[in-house]
């Protein structure tokens, strides 16, 4: 279970946590995991309009910015998952493995990397609309100060 809610951290901080109320979102699969989401999110709104100096109506259009790209962010990391699962799982069969499988699951991964190059840039387009250059490098730069926190915790815990 805690690896799973590890995920939805991971999630969650990847939107920088200023997605739409919870009401609106999916139904966590715990409560647990609902109070974890809230406080990250929570956070990581306070943080990132205190460093990047955003203004209420900045935060509520990157609210909903994240809000539209989060779906598609979060099939890409589910997509990317089961590629790896695949890779995983026809490599430990060694010289016993599908090679066309393997081949397949490498090309969806260039694929989704790719997938994952073209939403960042169009998410950027989306941001240049109400955020000045400054406080997109620094939004860019605080999503991977989270990506890299999240990394370490996640090596901590296998």
């Amino acid at each position: 279970m805690r690896i799973r809610a590890l995920g939805f951290v991971v999630a969650a901080t990847l939107a920088i946590a200023t997605q739409a109320p919870a009401q609106e979102q999916a139904p966590p699969r715990d409560t647990t995991t609902a109070a974890l989401q809230a406080r990250v999110r929570q956070r990581l709104a306070a943080v990132a309009k205190q460093r990047l100096e955003l203004t209420d109506d900045q935060m509520r259009q990157l609210t909903a910015v994240n809000a539209s790209y989060e779906p598609r962010r979060r099939a890409l990391m589910t997509q990317e998952h089961e590629a790896r699962v695949t890779v995983r799982g026809e490599l430990q069969r060694g010289k016993q493995a599908d090679q066309k499988r393997v081949d397949s699951a490498v090309t969806e991964l260039f694929r989704i990397q790719r997938a994952r190059i073209d939403l960042a840039e169009q998410e950027q387009r989306d941001l240049a609309k109400f955020m000045q250059p400054s406080q997109r490098a620094g939004y860019l730069a605080l999503q991977e100060q989270v990506r890299r926190r999240v990394e370490q915790m996640r090596k901590r815990r296998q």
